[in-house]
């Protein structure tokens, strides 16, 4: 993968290394030298605090930053920033530049081209056979069975077509991929949006930002008076508790390790866990953190009754 990702457009980032974050051209630099809207840079500016574990450090070192605890055990994760192309000044160090320009890729990129990542990021480009299947297996399903496994990883390569020598190599891949699934289903399976579409509509009807040449959403001026307050995030955490809450957070687009990883962190106390959880969906939407978009994710959880605390 990282073979295809170091062929990206990285340098236009180069002269944002230096910026501090706390300049109010900030997230409209970026804006511009990516191509991304204003919207996007914001929820991924605020993915990468997550990963750094700081407000103000602009590069990501995977080696030394600890990841938070639900990313830090995931083998994937971790094999996936290894990939990462990486500062021309510090080897070992991830540009915020360059992580918005990987993720810009990761949402505009042909069904082919994902694939022809996904093969690389696997096996690192060489060919895969059934014992690295078998490797990638263990770690999806943990309580099976040796055996098992093996007979999985064997399914797979002949679903697959692997040549004579048990192996595949990118294009048998790639095509055994598109044999075995609908363009439908691997544009689902393969979907990465920044922004989900809806929010993209809603911020093209904002006016032009004056301070960013090429952006034409502007997330501190889109819903400031629709807002969540944090009154009603308590109120909700507090009432929503009282059934099964992770249809909830769920909903919110929280998986099932942040949901646990909530829990252990507050002591199993539901409602202390939904409450924080619903205070870093707060955070992280920013100005999408809507009364509308919340009512819609109660109405999607099943808790109508709750969404009149939000009127």
């Amino acid at each position: 993968m990282g073979a295809i990702l170091n062929t990206l457009p990285l340098s236009q980032t180069d002269n944002l290394t230096n910026i501090s974050p706390n300049r109010a051209d900030w997230l409209t630099a970026h804006a511009d030298a990516t191509g991304l809207a204003v919207v996007e840079v914001e929820r991924l500016w605020n993915r990468f605090k997550q990963l750094t574990g700081s407000n103000e450090q602009t590069k990501l070192n995977p080696d030394h930053n600890a990841l938070p605890n639900e990313l830090s055990n995931d083998i994937f994760v971790k094999n996936l920033l290894k990939h990462f192309p990486v500062s021309k000044t510090d080897q070992h160090s991830i540009p915020f530049g360059y992580f918005l320009t990987v993720m810009h890729w990761f949402d505009e990129a042909s069904i082919h081209d994902k694939l022809g990542a996904l093969y690389i990021y696997l096996n690192n480009g060489e060919p895969i056979d059934a014992n690295m299947i078998s490797k990638l297996l263990k770690h999806v399903y943990r309580e099976t069975r040796d055996d098992e496994i093996k007979a999985l990883s064997h399914q797979f390569m002949r679903q697959l077509q692997a040549n004579e020598r048990g192996q595949l190599n990118m294009e048998q891949f790639i095509a055994g991929v598109q044999r075995c699934f609908s363009p439908g289903e691997l544009e689902e399976l393969l979907k990465f949006d920044i922004i989900p579409a809806h929010l993209l509509d809603e911020a093209n009807a904002i006016s032009s930002l004056q301070s960013s040449s090429t952006n034409l959403r502007n997330a501190y001026d889109y819903g400031t008076n629709d807002l969540v307050s944090d009154s009603q995030l308590r109120q909700i955490a507090t009432q929503a508790t009282r059934r099964n809450w992770t249809k909830l957070a769920v909903s919110l687009g929280f998986l099932e390790y942040d949901i646990e990883a909530f829990k252990a962190k507050n002591n199993n106390d539901s409602a202390a866990a939904l409450y924080e959880l619903l205070q870093v969906w707060h955070e992280q939407e920013g100005a999408f953190a809507t009364k509308r978009r919340l009512k819609r994710s109660l109405e999607q959880a099943d808790f109508p009754e709750l969404i009149p605390i939000l009127n």
